[in-house]
């Protein structure tokens, strides 16, 4: 029997690769003999360079600002895509929101100029071929100090050039672009988001992921605001509507600055990274699917890696198991064989999330499903 393991990390406690060990552990223990292919994946938020970490040709060191202006080490890699040597961008790396501690996620003081850093540097490294992958972000800036670091300027009402240390987005009134870098011309930039969010709006950037970032109430209307107003200086200096570009609220609208300001290419960040691993033929000849993530929720109808996966896997009528710390029963999993919760019994939040525990409940969740599946 061939079984494919194709998780997402569970966030906070496990990583793709240590939940795909921990399924796979539970397989061979029922039984023994099954041919067992682990494939850790990713939808493009954080961890999506673990995932890929097997096709990964180099590691390129960085230095940048993070998201609250502190030196950051990070890097980007170097992996075949499409025919093509590509540096692949991982967002969270540069922008993460794990990278700020709770009490400085203010989201007036944050911004996205250490992704524009990195994304100048793959190109200096002489990169023309890029993947930036979207998710995780601790900023809402519309993207604005990622396109300074790139070399675009704005300005306020009065004509004053604006900073690139805290988010500018509500005090925009211009921009040019006459200080870009050339090369950007000659690049061809994939996005690879993990949500499909329009920029602005009660379903945009601001209003859905603007609190979870530490915007309050009043900060997700300013936010939103500034937008919208934003939105309307690009479609004045460039003609594209980033309201219009289905996921430009992806990473607190680093998805509009890109495919609307630079013309990049909007991918599902899943997609992306199936491609890159070759899933769709790892299933083709799969016996089950298994599959899975921290939270199986409304949300993970909408590119998240479970149901993408499920999709996969129905087009070739293989059976494809998801596993998650919690499960919402009002969720939608119709491309899912069944869904299953690893909790084993009540528990502190703490407790649910030591890795641990994770690795175990996986392990043993799996060992029953595997228990009936082979009866």
């Amino acid at each position: 029997m061939k079984i494919v393991i194709a998780p997402d990390s569970f966030k906070g406690s496990l990583s793709a690769f240590s939940v795909s060990e921990a399924m796979a552990e539970g397989v061979r223990n029922v039984d023994a003999e099954a041919d067992v292919v682990t494939v850790p994946m990713a939808d493009g938020g954080e961890g999506s360079i673990e995932a890929l970490e097997k096709w990964v040709s180099k590691e390129i060191p960085v230095k940048v600002k993070g998201p609250a202006g502190d030196g950051l080490d990070t890097s980007f890699v170097i992996l075949p895509y499409n025919g093509n040597e590509t540096a692949f961008i991982e967002c969270a790396r540069s922008t993460g929101i794990t990278l700020v501690p709770d009490e400085k996620r203010n989201p007036f003081a944050l911004n996205s100029y250490g992704l524009g850093e990195q994304i100048r540097a793959a190109i200096e490294n002489g990169c023309r071929d890029l993947v930036v992958s979207l998710g995780g972000s601790a900023t809402t800036d519309g993207g604005t100090g990622l396109l300074q670091a790139l070399g675009y300027r704005f300005y306020d009402s009065s004509g004053q050039l604006l900073p690139d240390d805290r988010n500018i987005l509500t005090e925009i009134d211009d921009m040019d672009d006459k200080e870009v870098m050339e090369e950007l011309a000659e690049c061809s930039i994939t996005i690879a988001p993990d949500v499909t969010n329009p920029f602005y709006g009660k379903n945009g950037a601001a209003y859905v992921y603007g609190p979870q970032k530490g915007a309050s109430e009043e900060d997700v209307m300013q936010l939103d605001a500034g937008l919208e107003r934003f939105s309307g200086v690009v479609q004045k200096a460039t003609g594209r509507h980033l309201q219009e570009i289905q996921g430009a609220g992806a990473a607190g609208g680093l998805g509009g600055a890109l495919a609307g300001v630079l013309g990049a290419e909007m991918k599902s960040g899943f997609d992306v990274i199936a491609e890159l691993v070759g899933l769709e033929t790892l299933l083709e000849d799969a016996d089950l699917v298994l599959t899975g993530e921290g939270s199986l929720d409304a949300q993970s109808a909408h590119g998240k890696v479970p149901v993408s996966v499920g999709k996969i896997a129905r087009n070739y009528d293989v059976p494809a198991v998801a596993l998650a710390g919690v499960v919402d029963v009002e969720g939608s999993y119709e491309e899912l064989t069944a869904v299953f919760s690893i909790q084993s019994g009540p528990c502190s939040l703490a407790e649910a999330l030591d890795h641990r525990t994770t690795y175990k409940n996986i392990k043993h969740t799996t060992k029953q499903i595997l228990s009936l599946w082979t009866k």
